[in-house]
């Protein structure tokens, strides 16, 4: 009783030993330190200076600030922003009781409280939700087309599935359901195959007989363990070795790999197996098949499937339709989601109004390890993002607007770091000044830095477009930086122009068939570039970012001249000289840009463009190698002797590349 009363002041916690070591009269005095405790006389903010902090404590500023020092504390002013931690942290060392922090919400565990109690009556056996990992063109959508029997593959840019794609299907031998999620194999949807991985049960890790371990395969085995996910491995594309002992070779250096990276195969006494398949032919299928279905019983996989039980669930993907508006994929992972329903998700809500099963059709309800398509979302959700069941919409907006206050105070976090950064520069550049060490420094000098070359990615699904910031964000140099200014679903719309256009930065389409010609041929002149494959699309990135490097000219030699004499005629009262030259290389222009080079240490005593040039009496536009002419300099520079030579050149731009 004594301890669970101490317990309330975070400083007597860490120094309260276990009951039965000390008398109750010691537990007496703890209790009376604690009671002696001051109440808070105002409510914490969020953020405050010091010197508000001060009149609310009724203390000196001076002797504040020294408090706070001695609490490790630096390069503070009265005007230096607290954080309520920090705020929490002075009010203890002044002998104040603090509130219960215990249940101090956040942007992660807001939507806690609309979670319903697991019941275990509720528990029934669900599907298994069983991931597709590997690397490129190794056969994961092979397999998901031979148990689908559909055609996913001709469907596909470049080879790869640009989605998760999320079916159930009915096993043709056991006659179960499995709920696969084919996960893209190019390395730039990582968080993509990561999610895969977060919100499986069973992980079927693809390795194709001829390539063996790749670098996405290595990838896919991290996330794998990371994951805790039961694995099996499927070695595919069998049917292109037809010779048995050369094929049972070939799956032993594939099963070897395996071990050296970590995975216990059953060939060494492990629980992973391992199945050569040929998802082209259907050779050993059925195999796979029943693996999976044997696992699954042995996980004993069950969820709450009662419509009592608030459905929860994740986002797998999200798109905007032109004909039903913002539509979003969910797996279900708890109680039963009908139409109706009040569905909270990130920062957004909405009433089911519709639900589609892989095939299009209409459902009235969707169970456990069912993934179907949910219309009525009032914002498009990010795929990724966990869907939890709301009992009305008033309390869906209430917790959407705590959330949203919430992510407000993490980014006022942000920016009051920034401004005390900044006030402590400034600080340090005045105490500079006042010491008269700042001679050297120039105030007006911008702060040196990459250029940013912005864009705005706009593709058919929020997956696609995660992945494709994540894969340019990081291009650029030490000269240039990629900046995504903004990332969304769907067509580019006016706000999407306007902000091209303030921002100066290209609109990139993926997935975008069809777009109108107005948008393309847009009166604000935004550049938008469509794009099909992934490929494609970093590579426009890099082009534009090269393009945007500072170029660079080298000096190309194209000819040169000797001069021979110098020759004095008089115009209009005024003396001209001209420079009796001999082509000894090359070709000499009219337009070409010349140094005039003297003696052996080659000094360049002009350089710049011709005023003239002459043969005989008639001007002329070039003169070529072993013929003689007259020349006259820009500027009407006259500082050249017989003897100095003349080099004509020209500036080559020098390819640059990231």
């Amino acid at each position: 009783m004594w301890r669970s009363i101490l317990c309330c002041h975070r400083t007597t916690i860490r120094t309260i030993p276990k009951v039965g070591r000390v008398p109750v009269r010691w537990y007496a005095k703890k209790l009376k330190k604690v009671a002696q405790l001051k109440p808070v006389p105002f409510i914490i903010p969020n953020y405050i200076s010091v010197s508000k902090l001060a009149n609310l404590l009724n203390c000196r500023m001076e002797s504040l600030l020294q408090d706070l020092k001695k609490l490790g504390f630096s390069n503070l002013s009265q005007g230096y922003i607290l954080s309520r931690e920090y705020v929490e942290l002075i009010l203890q060392e002044y002998d104040y009781r603090l509130p219960d922090s215990s249940k101090e919400l956040t942007p992660d565990n807001v939507y806690d409280a609309l979670r319903t109690p697991a019941n275990p009556r509720f528990l029934q056996k669900r599907p298994p939700v069983v991931t597709i990992m590997g690397h490129v063109d190794h056969g994961k959508t092979t397999i998901i087309d031979y148990l689908r029997k559909s055609s996913v593959v001709a469907q596909e840019h470049g080879g790869i599935t640009q989605h998760i794609g999320s079916f159930q299907v009915i096993t043709p031998v056991s006659k179960k359901k499995i709920t696969f999620l084919d996960t893209p194999g190019h390395p730039v949807f990582l968080k993509m195959r990561q999610r895969g991985a977060n919100i499986t049960d069973i992980i079927v890790l693809v390795v194709s007989i001829e390539d063996s371990i790749m670098p996405q395969t290595v990838e896919a085995i991290k996330h794998a363990k990371n994951s805790g996910n039961e694995l099996i491995v499927a070695i595919t594309k069998i049917d292109r070795i037809s010779q048995p002992k050369q094929r049972e070779k070939a799956i032993e250096k594939v099963t070897n790999d395996l071990i050296s990276n970590g995975i216990t195969v059953e060939k060494v006494g492990g629980d992973v197996q391992v199945i050569p398949i040929s998802a082209k032919t259907g050779e050993n299928m059925d195999l796979l098949e029943e693996a999976i279905i044997l696992l699954a019983d042995v996980m004993d996989i069950k969820a709450e499937n009662s419509l009592k039980t608030m459905a929860e669930g994740w986002i797998l993907e999200s798109r905007v339709s032109k004909s039903v508006g913002n539509v979003a994929t969910v797996l279900v992972k708890k109680g039963v989601l009908q139409k109706g329903k009040i569905l909270v998700c990130g920062n957004t809500y909405g009433k089911v109004k519709n639900i589609r099963n892989e095939a299009g059709d209409q459902l009235s309800k969707a169970f456990p390890s069912d993934a179907v398509e949910v219309l009525g979302w009032k914002q498009l959700p990010v795929a990724g993002d966990q869907v939890i069941e709301a009992k009305n919409e008033a309390t869906a907006k209430k917790f959407v607007s705590k959330r949203l206050a919430l992510l407000e105070i993490e980014k006022e976090g942000l920016t009051v770091e920034k401004l005390n950064e900044q006030r402590a520069i400034e600080a340090s550049k005045k105490e500079q000044e006042s010491e008269g060490e700042n001679e050297d420094i120039d105030e007006d000098k911008e702060p040196s830095g990459p250029k940013n070359i912005c864009f705005i990615v706009k593709a058919d699904v929020s997956g696609s477009a995660e992945a494709i910031v994540e894969s340019i964000a990081h291009l650029g140099n030490d000269e240039v930086k990629c900046k995504v200014v903004s990332s969304s679903v769907g067509i580019p719309n006016e706000n999407d122009l306007k902000l091209a256009q303030i921002t100066n930065a290209t609109i990139l389409c993926f997935n975008l068939n069809g777009l109108p010609n107005d948008v393309i041929n847009n009166k604000l002149g935004v550049d938008i570039k469509q794009y099909n494959v992934v490929y494609k699309l970093i590579e426009g990135v890099t082009e534009i970012l090269t393009d945007n490097l500072t170029p660079i000219f080298e000096k190309k030699q194209i000819a040169t001249v000797d001069i021979r004499e110098i020759f004095e005629f008089q115009l209009k009262k005024k003396m001209i000289k001209i420079a009796g030259c001999r082509v000894t290389n090359g070709k000499l222009n009219r337009n070409s840009v010349v140094q005039i080079q003297r003696g052996p240490t080659k000094e360049i005593i002009y350089d710049g463009p011709l005023s003239s040039l002459k043969q005989g009496k008639e001007d002329v536009m070039e003169i070529t190698k072993g013929n003689e002419c007259g020349i006259t300099f820009d500027r009407n520079f006259e500082g050249y002797q017989v003897g100095d030579k003349i080099m004509v050149y020209e500036e080559v731009k020098v390819p640059r590349y990231l």
